[in-house]
């Protein structure tokens, strides 16, 4: 059975565990990340709603997590606009609008603005994408609250084979790979943007390329660009997670993505291994600090009630004391599921687990 040894262990892949990651790596840790796929952030449209961010802990503890996330996202070419105190409206999937503190750049660029022409800019065929219906329902939304702005719907067709059906995902990766259909798709906009000040398309404009190459299909384009949220599977979401992938990569963090935790070895206080089902053998990851961030999956692997944790975050046992003094817990476990979904407490709790895990190694480097 092979085992590998880490400073810290990192379970699940959702923006605590990917926050948890980036975290132990800044502490200087040498970090493994393992999780069976992405978490369900991938699911949203990617944005720290306003709400969300007021509810998610005490300021100072708050705005250091957030701030550490925001500059590992610019850092990983995944720039969020905005403001921690403030917050825009943004569209959501059913064309009304919601209060967001931060968001990826091309949703930002959709806030509503008083004045401005805007075009809502449908691709024939694509599924779970109605312009006239999005146009209709934000200019009588943007009214409401109070912005003096018009929307139109505008469709465009393309010939290049996207797959049927046509969907935000296939659009995407050839955005990605082929730079033909992005100068037939730039055309096509460019026609579409004739009298308006800027357009709007659903979410689609790839998941791997460079803010650089959006920032010149932008400028080749003539006029200002922005993404709106669609339904699942989320394109900036999965652009989020694939580029933070990328990043952590690039940082020296160990990845073993698309295997299943099956259990945590947990041994008279200590967490010593976290068991992973690995293809062809079983593989043991051995961490001095172990982050579990694993979602709902969590408690299945603690493998007992947990009711509350300790104030450095580690799972507690029904009697009261930690399962393990190198064990702490991330995401949904952290907040009992009662934010579940709400991506900055996934952050909080992200980066201060990762905080506390390093400091422990440090802590009981002697026993």
């Amino acid at each position: 059975m092979e085992s590998n040894r880490y400073d810290v262990v990192v379970v699940g892949a959702g923006l605590s565990g990917l926050t948890a990651a980036g975290t132990a790596v800044r502490e200087n840790q040498r970090v493994a990340l393992v999780a069976n796929g992405p978490g369900s952030f991938v699911l949203g449209s990617g944005c720290l709603e306003t709400q969300d961010m007021l509810r998610s802990g005490t300021a100072p503890e708050r705005n250091e997590a957030i701030a550490f996330f925001c500059e590992m996202a610019r850092l990983a070419d995944c720039p969020f606009d905005g403001d921690i105190a403030g917050g825009r409206y943004l569209p959501t999937i059913l064309g009304g609008f919601k209060s967001v503190a931060l968001a990826p750049r091309l949703l930002w660029n959709a806030e509503p603005r008083d004045g401005a022409s805007t075009a809502i800019v449908g691709i024939r065929g694509l599924s779970d994408f109605d312009e006239n219906f999005m146009a209709e329902r934000m200019n009588e939304r943007a009214r409401t609250i109070g912005f003096a702005c018009t929307y139109a719907a505008r469709q465009i067709s393309l010939a290049s084979d996207c797959g049927i059906p046509v969907t935000t995902l296939r659009i995407a990766k050839r955005f990605d790979c082929d730079p033909e259909f992005r100068s037939e798709l730039r055309d096509a906009l460019r026609l579409a943007a004739q009298g308006f000040e800027r357009i709007l398309v659903p979410s689609m404009l790839g998941l791997h390329c460079s803010e650089t190459l959006i920032a010149q299909f932008e400028r080749e384009l003539g006029c200002a660009l922005g993404e709106m949220p669609t339904l699942p599977p989320s394109i900036p979401g999965l652009r989020l997670s694939h580029r933070l992938w990328r990043y952590l990569h690039r940082m020296g963090v160990e990845l073993f993505q698309g295997f299943p935790v099956q259990k945590l070895e947990i041994h008279e206080g200590s967490c010593t291994g976290v068991h992973v089902a690995s293809l062809g053998h079983p593989l043991i990851l051995r961490g001095e600090s172990v982050v579990l961030a694993a979602g709902r999956h969590s408690a299945d692997l603690l493998g007992e009630a947990c009711v509350e944790l300790d104030p450095q975050m580690r799972p507690l046992t029904p009697g009261g004391s930690a399962m393990a003094w190198n064990l702490f817990a991330a995401g949904a476990l952290a907040h009992n599921g009662a934010c579940n979904g709400e991506d900055a407490m996934e952050i909080l709790t992200g980066y201060w687990a990762a905080k506390f895990a390093a400091a422990a190694r440090g802590s009981y480097a002697a026993r």
